[in-house]
């Protein structure tokens, strides 16, 4: 007993090291992708206005509930506005995710410390998690949040799971999904892992964070006149609207390929497995799967017909309250329940390690902030930024495209406003591009056609990761 409580600190204390060790790694790391409009442009919003109003302009309010931007914005009144700043805000969310999906293992009845490190080893392996855990996003935040609340049904402690979930659905709108999901989730671990019915007086520790969302809400669109869905401004123009039905067969096909892109294909096609010989078995061996089963899915009811009857196009960190439990169920399953699992594990560890080097064709859209491959592009897009400056060209004769098109002011928490690539794609001098920006097929075949009228003046590399300015002949 005394060993085995060396090697839980022992693990507690690699965990806390690598969260130290990461932050350290990306302190300098900018806003990226969605997480400039969803956290940096509120933050600085309420920074600059010393935060005298809570709702956000209608031309940069997302829908979101914004708590996640005043923190941040608290934070660079407390400590001066950075970059540095920012990511020492999303330390205790980084360990903390961590610590609790340790805490949740043996929560689970997961015995054995080695077995348990292993699981966290193929969860840290997955490149979308590890993305995420690199960049300041809610994504990390609400993981905490949403495995502290698991762990807290799981020990019955109702009183703290109250302020938790009522912060978990006041994090974001996918949040509150998720939220709605544990709900799902208490009632389903009650019948079938506990075998009783949840009593009335269970739901009452849901009330007030459900009554919270729905205040947030009502509250908003009495200010704003909309909710959840932007119908003001022009940038989410049409996001509101209910997908057709070749979009929703479309987002079907982008969902599962979300679940299985980046090397997961090994980890879904055993967890596939794993539910064909459940249900010929009519059984699940223990009540550990069974756990884990009940909590994919219900996230996998929620999440599926919310995200394929929307217009929105949605990420892999959207799933990942479906594909880190499954990475655990899976892995779990063929420690205890296969032959050759030493083989199987082998081959899903391969899988998911190639996941960091996937890179599509130019003309395929790829979740970049769902992939450590993106670590390669500030480097080159920072080397490209000095070249320009150097070479005193104006940025505003340089067109770019999404993410690298929004000012430095928000993505990299520097003070000039307007250092920003503000020019138009095909009309002025400049084209900025990279591969790894999502552009339509005409930008690429404009570029590299034989009669093309662009002309390459400079170009970094590293990893397979380019950025490339092109200059009109």
């Amino acid at each position: 007993m005394k060993n085995l409580f060396k090697y839980n600190v022992l693990v507690n204390i690699i965990l806390f090291a690598f969260s130290a060790i990461l932050i350290l790694f990306t302190l300098k790391t900018p806003f990226y992708w969605d997480n400039t409009t969803q956290i940096s442009v509120p933050a600085n919003w309420y920074f600059n206005t010393n935060f005298k109003f809570f709702y956000l302009p209608d031309n940069i309010a997302t829908g979101h509930p914004t708590f996640v931007g005043m923190y941040f914005a608290f934070l660079w009144k407390l400590f001066g506005r950075s970059l540095t700043v920012s990511h020492l805000g999303m330390f205790p969310f980084v360990f903390g995710l961590l610590f609790q999906l340790h805490i949740f293992l043996k929560n689970i009845k997961v015995t054995s410390e080695l077995k348990r490190s292993l699981i966290l080893g193929f969860i840290i392996l997955d490149t979308t998690f590890l993305s995420q855990l690199s960049l300041i996003t809610f994504d990390i935040i609400q993981l905490f949040f949403f495995f502290l609340c698991i762990n807290l049904i799981l020990t019955n402690r109702n009183k703290a799971f109250v302020y938790c979930y009522l912060v978990l659905v006041l994090i974001s709108l996918r949040a509150s999904i998720m939220a709605g999901g544990l709900l799902i989730f208490n009632v389903l671990y009650n019948r079938y892992c506990l075998n009783q019915k949840l009593k009335l007086t269970d739901y009452i520790k849901y009330i007030p964070g459900i009554f919270s969302i729905f205040l947030f809400l009502l509250l908003f669109k009495i200010n704003k006149g909309w909710m959840i869905h932007n119908t003001v401004s022009n940038k989410w123009e049409g996001f509101g609207e209910f997908a057709s039905l070749n979009r929703m067969i479309w987002n079907t096909g982008v969902f599962i390929w979300r679940l299985i892109d980046y090397g997961r294909i090994g980890i879904f096609t055993f967890f596939l497995f794993f539910i064909f010989k459940s249900i010929t078995n009519r059984k699940f061996q223990d009540n550990t799967l069974r756990i884990l089963f009940l909590i994919v899915i219900s996230q996998f009811v929620l999440f599926f017909p919310i995200l394929i009857t929307s217009q929105i196009p949605f990420g892999h960190r959207y799933l990942l309250p479906i594909i880190v439990p499954a990475i655990i169920l899976t892995v779990y399953w063929l420690q205890n329940y296969t032959k050759f699992s030493s083989l199987w594990l082998g081959v899903i560890f391969i899988f998911l390690l190639s996941g960091h080097f996937w890179i599509y064709p130019l003309k395929i859209s790829q979740g970049w902030d769902a992939t450590t491959l993106h670590w390669n592009y500030f480097n080159v897009s920072e080397k490209m930024n000095s070249y320009v400056k150097e070479n005193k060209i104006e940025k505003k004769e340089i067109a770019t495209f999404f993410p690298n098109n929004a000012s430095r002011y928000l993505t990299h928490i520097e003070e000039d406003k307007n250092d920003v690539y503000s020019g138009i794609p095909f009309i002025n001098e400049y084209i900025l591009y990279s591969n790894a920006f999502n552009v339509g097929d005409e930008v690429i075949d404009s570029l590299y056609s034989l009669d093309s009228n662009w002309k390459l003046v400079k170009e970094y590399t590293k990893n397979r990761i380019f950025i490339s300015l092109y200059r009109k002949e």
